[in-house]
């Protein structure tokens, strides 16, 4: 079997801190919450407007049902 060298495999890590990260990139970036916040809303009018719109077809062949007969 043959030995694997790990030192040569192994990656370089960045000689900048994480705490050092620039401000300009991150200042227009909403916060995690109020982006899990956004979507929530977003998928609740989707939903919504699905239920409407069933909801407008059933009505529109209860009335074409009620016409007919």
């Amino acid at each position: 079997m043959a030995l694997m060298d790990l030192a040569a495999t192994r990656v370089a890590v960045s000689s900048q801190p994480r705490g050092s990260v620039n401000d300009a990139t991150t200042a227009h970036r909403p916060s995690t919450w109020h982006r899990t916040m956004l979507e929530a809303v977003g998928t609740f009018l989707v939903l919504a407007g699905i239920a409407v719109g069933i909801l407008t077809l059933r009505l529109a062949l209860v009335l074409i049902h009620g016409v007919m007969h």
